[in-house]
């Protein structure tokens, strides 16, 4: 049994996430655009809760895709939906609050905020990409 060096504390989520590595450790990050970018080199899972109040929290219109293994969205209040892109068709799967989805390894997807959420997601940032939604014309310069 692994001693407790130091005490567990509790750790505010809203600051940190929770690296699950591939041998069952555990390990708190703090939740930083830098560290994101560094778990896309990692093996492993990024555990994360995030409050999500309007499309830009969930960077839609993105698409999103993680080659290394599923992600497990958890919407913990509110109300979303996750697109899932396969070929030229989407498919959507309702995401109502104490709901989950797992989206398989390799599949194009993205969230539609229909209310106030608090999302949990467990990812394999390894390798995540991002394409933009071919559809949306891209924003014009200020």
């Amino acid at each position: 049994m692994r001693e407790l060096d130091p005490p567990p504390v509790a750790l505010p989520l809203l600051a940190h996430c929770i690296h699950l590595a591939p041998d069952g450790a555990m390990r708190p990050v703090p939740k930083t655009a830098e560290n994101f970018r560094r778990a896309a080199a990692d093996a492993g899972h990024l555990l994360a809760l995030h409050p999500v109040n309007g499309p830009r929290d969930v960077h839609y219109p993105t698409w999103e895709m993680h080659p290394a293994g599923d992600e497990l969205l958890i919407a913990a209040s509110g109300s979303l939906s996750v697109e899932l892109r396969e070929g030229a068709s989407v498919r959507t799967a309702p995401l109502p609050a104490q709901a989950a989805c797992i989206v398989p390894a390799g599949v194009w997807h993205r969230l539609v905020v229909h209310e106030p959420s608090v999302l949990i997601a467990m990812t394999p940032r390894q390798g995540t990409v991002h394409e933009k939604d071919p559809l949306t014309p891209p924003a014009r310069a200020a």
